[in-house]
């Protein structure tokens, strides 16, 4: 399986002789488009309960991401590429571990997070974006192959778990009090009606 992963590795990562303009569309896939997608989503939540709904459980499933990456990370420190001498690193990391790569983790979490809007079509869109971040990490030499599929389906299950077991529960818990609260307003009001007609 490693040999499967080195290999992969080795097709993607980028060369010497690549142009310039792949590495910086690179560089800007791995830096900036995460943080543009939860921007995206974050304006989105302005006009739409909905995506509010999917931007709180966004935001839960990258937070979660972030925590469990680091403890795996902690617990069971898989080195990067650069470790073994394995293509070009173009964005330095050192030798710190990579296994799952938290960039893609974070970036697959949020967009399988989306699954709860009733279109499709911002979660494949935000895949797409996922899948552009996840590209990146291995051309410009920062993980392997396997980071990059450990880290997807870490995020799908995340984002899973965190709706049905945060966003959901908390979502029908605050409805339902409204619910209420507004039931008992309307049962005040009609108590104070037939107390005027009584007095009348």
């Amino acid at each position: 399986m490693q040999d499967l992963d080195f290999a992969l590795f080795r097709l993607i990562n980028a060369g010497m002789s690549v142009p310039a303009w792949s590495l910086g569309f690179a560089e800007f896939s791995s830096d900036l488009l995460p943080a543009l997608l939860t921007l995206g989503i974050g304006v989105c939540a302005l006009f739409s309960r909905r995506w509010r709904y999917a931007l709180f459980t966004v935001l839960m499933s990258v937070l979660a991401v972030w925590l469990i990456v680091n403890m795996i990370r902690a617990v069971a420190p898989i080195p990067r590429p650069a470790f073994y001498g394995l293509g070009i690193q173009w964005v330095p990391q050192g030798v710190r571990p990579g296994f799952p790569s938290l960039h893609a983790a974070g970036t697959f979490a949020a967009a399988f997070a989306l699954w709860c809007l009733p279109s499709r079509w911002p979660m494949l869109a935000a895949l797409l974006v996922a899948a552009v971040v996840a590209w990146s990490r291995v051309y410009l030499g920062l993980h392997f192959p396997s980071d990059i599929v450990a880290a997807a389906m870490l995020g799908a299950l995340v984002s899973i778990v965190v709706e049905r077991g945060v966003s959901r529960p908390l979502s029908l818990a605050v409805s339902s009090g409204a619910f209420v609260t507004r039931q008992r307003a309307r049962m005040r009001m009609l108590r104070m009606r037939r107390a005027s007609l009584n007095t009348d």
